[in-house]
């Protein structure tokens, strides 16, 4: 893995000089994602001011055929995209560490293949790491589609929630929770995620934070994400997602700094940001009584999982056709 001297960096950047950054692409996929070809082509085709694409390395794991001959034939047309392939699902942190350890450059961009983004997604991303050696991690910002029924209403107040807390320039000295749907991180910053990590982005950040180097958002690097279309899906993810996050606590100290983990460390800050996304928009008043009866069930499964049973959170639970389609 090629490293950044970020003394070196830094003094370039003083002198007023540019220098070519360089960086890899990393994405995972399994079953069938539909968008990895129009993914795959927006990072190919797409130039960077300032940067050069060294890399696509793709981890395709349990994936069907026809993903695996979209892949295979674009990897043959272009030979910076790297291909490969797993029979079965071991878990997304299994597939990061192999996209880890393939990476060269200065920065990795990391993009789930269920994922769309803007052309200028990544070279926003870039541009925000670049410009500051003290941040070690950016995110960008997810939007989706809204389903039908009151789940959408739901992900509204989640969604709008979560950017709203990591827009927020109170928290950007202290928050150490990224998001993984679009993420760049310093290549010498990377290291191994320990077996069935669920929460990678979160790991990620959290280990980041640790070395002393800020986690930022950028709300201009937009990425299309799939979201569950029943309520039923939508608990099973935030019960994983919320098993994630004591995984990370265990295993960092210190939990992911989100809306729901405030509530019991800063509940008055907490309680601030949900002020802020009612005020913007108060019908969302009338689906926190849904969103909260869905959360408490999540919770009390996440706890279930912690302390009484040990269910493999690390390999997503694929769901019918209309639920999430899952990354690893």
């Amino acid at each position: 893995m090629q490293k950044t001297e970020i003394g070196e960096s830094r003094m370039s950047g003083q002198a007023g000089e540019h220098r070519l950054y360089t960086f890899t692409v990393g994405i995972c996929a399994t079953g069938h994602p539909p968008p990895l070809q129009p993914l795959l082509e927006t990072v190919l085709s797409g130039e960077v001011p300032g940067s050069l694409l060294n890399k696509v390395v793709l981890v395709a794991s349990d994936c069907t055929e026809e993903t695996l001959r979209i892949a295979r034939r674009m990897a043959a047309g272009d030979a910076r995209l790297k291909l490969f392939e797993h029979e079965k699902r071991t878990g997304k942190a299994d597939a990061i560490n192999e996209i880890f350890r393939h990476t060269e450059g200065d920065f990795l961009v990391y993009v789930n293949a269920d994922a769309l983004i803007g052309t200028d997604s990544i070279p926003i991303l870039l541009k925000s790491i670049e410009e500051d050696d003290g941040i070690g991690f950016v995110s960008g910002k997810p939007v989706f589609a809204m389903p039908k029924g009151v789940i959408s209403d739901v992900l509204d107040v989640m969604w709008t929630s979560f950017n709203l807390l990591s827009s927020d320039p109170n928290q950007s000295q202290q928050t150490n929770h990224g998001t993984d749907e679009l993420m760049v991180i310093r290549s010498d910053l990377l290291s191994d995620l320990p077996p069935g990590v669920v929460n990678d982005g979160a790991y990620i950040a959290g280990r980041i934070r640790e070395r002393g180097f800020r986690i930022a958002f950028q709300p201009e690097a937009v990425v299309q994400i799939d979201v569950p279309r029943r309520m039923i899906d939508l608990v099973r993810q935030r019960r994983r997602i919320l098993f994630g996050h004591i995984q990370v606590k265990r295993l960092l100290g210190k939990a992911p700094r989100t809306v729901e983990t405030m509530m019991f460390f800063s509940p008055s800050q907490s309680l601030g940001i949900v002020i802020r996304m009612l005020a913007s928009k108060p019908k969302r008043v009338l689906v926190i009584p849904v969103a909260a009866v869905g959360e408490l069930i999540a919770v009390a499964g996440a706890l279930w999982d912690t302390f009484v049973s040990k269910p493999d959170h690390a390999i997503w639970k694929r769901y019918d056709q209309g639920g999430p389609v899952q990354h690893e």
